[in-house]
C-alpha cells in the first residue's frame, strides 16, 4: 500500500508497532505552481517514533508483504483540516480527498483479509 505525498498542517507523531513504513519527505519546487521534489526518506520499523513536524509533506509507502501497525497522533481535527495531496505521476496539487484515501484503506485491509 502506498500513500501518495500529502500533508497534515498540523504537528504528528506516528509510532510504528509492527511492521515497516518507509516515508518519503517532499518540498514545493519554488516557482513550481505547487509541484514538489523529493527532499529527503526515513524509515521506520517496529519501536520506533517520528515526530514529522506540522509543515512536512510525505507519502508513505508498507515496503513488507504484511500489515504494518502505526499509532498516528494528531494535533487537531485529521478528517477536518483543509489539506493537500499531490498526484503520485505528476507531482500536482489538489485539495486532500478524505473519503478517497479512506477507500484505499478498506482495500488493502480487504486484500490482507482484516476486513
Amino acid at each position: 500500500m502506498t500513500i501518495m505525498p500529502h500533508n497534515h498542517r498540523m504537528w504528528a507523531v506516528i509510532g510504528v508497532y509492527t511492521g515497516r513504513e518507509g516515508n518519503i519527505f517532499w518540498r514545493r519546487i519554488p516557482g513550481g505552481g505547487g509541484r514538489l521534489e523529493a527532499a529527503g526518506a526515513r524509515a521506520l520499523s517496529a519501536k520506533d517514533a517520528d515526530p514529522p513536524g506540522d509543515n512536512i509533506i510525505h507519502s508513505v509507502t508498507n515496503p513488507i508483504p504484511r500489515l504494518t501497525g502505526a499509532i498516528h497522533v494528531y494535533g487537531g481535527d485529521f478528517f477536518a483540516a483543509e489539506r493537500s495531496e499531490w498526484d503520485p505521476e505528476t507531482l500536482q496539487e489538489g485539495r486532500f480527498d478524505v473519503a478517497k484515501n479512506m477507500k484505499l484503506f478498506e482495500e488493502a485491509n480487504a486484500l490482507y483479509g482484516t476486513a
